[in-house]
């Protein structure tokens, strides 16, 4: 004792790991060097609990392992544009294996908040069509697949199932946009301002990548063009872990590196165009007077600082990373 009478406190934790002291805590799965082991403070270490430390730690690791998985998967299968259906039936067990790592990740979720999904974000995955991750597309299946004012479309391609007349119609795009490699599909980022409820996608896109016959020759025959598609949405808002918008306008801007498009240069390059003026007119949306507004949900079911999970209003799933800085 001190000349208080009080124990200072390196002693009292000293005589408490001489004691029996393992007697009050519980058994633990951890490993203990055998060295700490064989002293009596280190047969009451070996019992203790993980703190809440070292739990988050596990569990942080856990979820980096499940993202990069995630990541590799995308990567083999070209951010999932291998597992189209229409090309071939290859790799479709990957859509699977992606989709449980989705499982597992999913309850690691950061707090699903508009700080944590501010900002900028790409596309790494999609298990549908690249493009549905614009608003313009998933406007476009929502009208499809919820507005009462065009039963005649199933029934022309002969679809029963009325939440399936966007997948023919995104279907019948790609083949009309993509055949033959015209055009594909280049970098897709997202940008996302809460404080000014705006939502803003863009995608990049080259016409006429390869146009050479080897037979002939290794010269191409076409010149390479291309653009980048930007759409923007409005009225943004976070409720729950459902991001709502209203689709507002589109546009066409130069893609760096590539050249402008010779037909669309001066007449429909970079302009605005007012998609929802348009979109109300429309007689399935229910214009031309009261039109029903472009409006289109994703669900987020994950989010931490490097990776965000989305769902549209058909289950899709869509992978987004933050952009690489410079190294």
């Amino acid at each position: 004792r001190t000349q208080a009478g009080v124990m200072p406190l390196s002693r009292l934790s000293l005589l408490l790991a001489l004691v029996g002291c393992d007697a009050f805590l519980s058994p633990s799965p951890f490993v203990v060097p055998a060295s700490l082991l064989a002293s009596p403070r280190g047969a009451c270490i070996a019992h203790a609990p993980p703190s809440g430390a070292v739990r988050m730690a596990a569990a942080t690791q856990e979820a980096e392992g499940i993202k990069q998985k995630i990541l590799q998967v995308a990567a083999l299968t070209d951010r999932g544009q291998r597992l189209n259906t229409l090309v071939a039936d290859t790799y479709q067990e990957k859509r699977t294996q992606i989709a449980d790592l989705a499982t597992k990740l999913e309850p690691m979720s950061k707090d699903i908040t508009e700080e944590a999904l501010k900002g900028e974000w790409e596309l790494a995955y999609a298990d549908v069509e690249l493009f549905r991750s614009s608003p313009f597309f998933l406007a476009i299946e929502r009208a499809l697949d919820t507005s009462p004012g065009i039963p005649w479309l199933g029934k022309a391609l002969g679809i029963t199932d009325p939440t399936k007349k966007s997948a023919m119609f995104f279907k019948l795009h790609q083949l009309q946009v993509l055949s033959w490699g015209a055009s594909t599909v280049g970098r897709i980022g997202q940008r996302i301002d809460f404080e000014k409820g705006e939502f803003e996608s863009e995608f990049d896109t080259v016409i006429f990548g390869l146009t050479v016959i080897p037979i002939l020759g290794w010269f191409k025959l076409l010149p390479t063009f291309g653009g980048r598609v930007v759409t923007l949405a409005d009225a943004l808002k976070l409720e729950g872990n459902e991001m709502t918008m209203e689709l507002a306008k589109t546009q066409v801007v130069t893609c760096p590196g590539v050249k402008r498009l010779p037909f669309l240069d001066g007449i429909f390059m970079d302009k605005w165009y007012p998609v929802r003026e348009v979109w109300k007119l429309l007689p399935w949306n229910g214009g031309p007077f009261d039109g029903r507004a472009p409006e289109c949900a994703v669900t987020v079911t994950y989010v931490d600082e490097t990776m965000r999970l989305t769902k549209d209003m058909s289950g899709a799933l869509f992978v987004y990373t933050r952009p690489v800085e410079g190294v």
